[in-house]
């Protein structure tokens, strides 16, 4: 399958046309005969990226929904702004496609392949009504089934989500369906598939948002001119002028001021490039398996001097191929003068990659102004924690590193008081994994405090942990403290409505002492 791919401001974009994009999905759906993996396709648009990213540079708005972009599948440009920008960085993406022309092309599709499609949300009996729009319009269409439910992505509740969902993942299991479609919108769409991915039996998930509502005609489409030109947003403000023109104006211009640094430090650096190139010449790639990498094999790779649309098409395949035989692999970015959007694209494919084959993706000899670009594209904190100032440091580290779960916590257990040191990352996966009852006994009749220090990413699915948690100690009259949360963790609190529901401190200094004060005050 394809990983051709751009980045606009840390999100991955996949280059393909519409035909191009419907023969990918067919293609994921034969996948899935091989693998059993259930694949995910996202449409971004300029509203889907303002909601993901915030100002400043250093702030994620939704750490979960961007990790969750950056693990899709497939994630295609829904918006003429999004070409624009490709355009303004040197890499033009080939064509729009939205979810309100891709579903009925995938509609028809299926219908001359034998393929069945899952139509799940849209509001009321939307879903319902696009389903045998559809069915009118190609026959020979499977519908595998149709499905409106209420799903919950905040709030107390998240504690139950999973039963809840159990029982819809089991009707859309039993139909078997090859395509769903989730219409529940951005970004509660993705985040129910994400958290569900691990027992849906359906080869292709598309998150299309108000698709429904375009296919039956309840949301008028603008004209072709001006999809074509770009100005469906005026004709969408005519048709809801009180909700949406401030929507389009304010995400407009918050897209414009995030990509505007991008694009200018691209263009010069592609200028400083192109007058200094004819000076150094390009550097060949070489593999090298250094003799001293401990007990796990090791693959390094040297870079060329400009990591662009063109090396990346001729180093592609070689590349990827030895970071699937390879445990620990090194980019070495010691020649690396200029990196463009394709380039990026290429490098979060690889990362993407090494994570669901579970390698160890390291980088080397990256100069300050290969690291300001990964900061400009909102991508440096992906990488940050694999980049290494040289090989022999790598190398060590390997050599020293222990095979460290994806998740871990370790207790302290003090008098009256039970401290959780979290690690990681902790998401739907790990937490299908983890043996509530035992930390539950691990904590007993006693207070806890958790220290968040070490974790570096919770989704939605993740905060569970933390619900089950409160829930076991107020049962018991016990407090629950949380501290150090870093930036994105705090972020994902904030999202679910729940950072009111614990008492968030800034160090297990401060816990302890906040502990100690209600202690005081119950004692007297």
């Amino acid at each position: 399958m394809t990983r051709d791919a751009i980045v606009i401001l840390g999100i991955p974009i996949n280059n393909l046309s519409m035909d191009e994009t419907v023969q990918q999905i067919l293609a994921m759906i034969d996948a899935y005969g091989e693998d059993g993996r259930a694949r995910q396709v996202a449409t971004v648009n300029v509203d889907f990226v303002v909601n993901t990213l915030a100002w400043r540079l250093s702030r994620i708005r939704h750490p979960e929904l961007l990790d969750i972009l950056r693990h899709a599948d497939l994630v295609t440009p829904d918006g003429m702004p999004i070409l624009w920008t490709s355009k303004l960085l040197g890499c033009p993406l080939k064509e729009r496609v939205t979810g309100a022309d891709l579903v009925p092309r995938l509609a028809e599709a299926a219908a001359v392949l034998g393929k069945s499609i899952y139509f799940l949300g849209g509001k009321k009996d939307v879903g319902k009504q696009a389903a045998m729009k559809l069915k009118e319009q190609y026959p020979d269409l499977t519908v595998a089934g149709i499905d409106a439910p209420f799903v919950r992505t905040e709030g107390e509740a998240l504690a139950s989500a999973l039963e809840e969902d159990q029982a819809i993942v089991d009707r859309i299991n039993q139909s078997g369906p090859d395509i769903l479609l989730i219409g529940f919108g951005n970004p509660k769409q993705e985040i129910w598939f994400d958290r569900n991915r691990h027992r849906l039996q359906v080869p292709v998930s598309i998150g299309i948002g108000g698709t429904y509502e375009f296919i039956v005609g309840s949301v008028a489409r603008a004209p072709e001119w001006m999809q074509k030109y770009g100005l469906e947003w005026i004709f969408r403000i005519t048709q809801d002028p009180g909700r949406l023109w401030q929507r389009y104006f304010v995400g407009f211009f918050k897209f414009g001021l995030m990509i505007m640094p991008s694009v200018v430090y691209y263009r010069l650096k592609r200028i400083v490039f192109k007058i200094t190139q004819r000076h150094a010449p390009i550097a060949d790639i070489q593999r090298i398996t250094p003799a001293d990498s401990g007990t796990q094999p090791v693959k390094a790779v040297t870079l060329p001097e400009a990591l662009d649309a063109a090396n990346v098409e001729q180093y592609r395949k070689a590349i990827e191929s030895d970071v699937s035989i390879s445990k620990n692999f090194i980019l070495d970015f010691s020649h690396v003068k200029f990196v463009d959007s394709s380039g990026l694209g290429f490098l979060l494919s690889l990362w993407r990659q090494s994570q669901n084959e579970k390698k160890n993706l390291f980088m080397t000899g990256l100069s300050s102004s290969i690291k300001r670009f990964l900061e400009l594209n909102r991508s440096y904190e992906l990488f940050k924690g694999q980049i290494y100032s040289s090989m022999d440091k790598v190398l060590n580290f390997i050599a020293d590193k222990s095979q460290i779960p994806p998740f871990y916590y370790f207790e302290v257990v003090r008098n009256r008081t039970v401290t959780l040191y979290l690690f990681g990352t902790l998401d739907a996966g790990q937490m299908a994994n983890l043996n509530f009852e035992s930390i539950q006994n691990s904590i007993g009749n006693k207070d806890c405090i958790i220290n968040l220090m070490d974790l570096t990413f919770v989704d939605s699915s993740g905060i569970v942990f933390f619900l089950k948690i409160q829930k076991h100690t107020s049962g018991n009259a016990k407090a629950c403290l949380i501290c150090e949360l870093q930036d994105n963790v705090l972020q994902m609190f904030r999202i679910t409505k729940l950072h009111r529901l614990f008492t968030i401190c800034d160090s297990l200094a401060s816990a302890e002492k906040v502990l100690k004060q209600t202690r005081s005050i119950t004692t007297r």
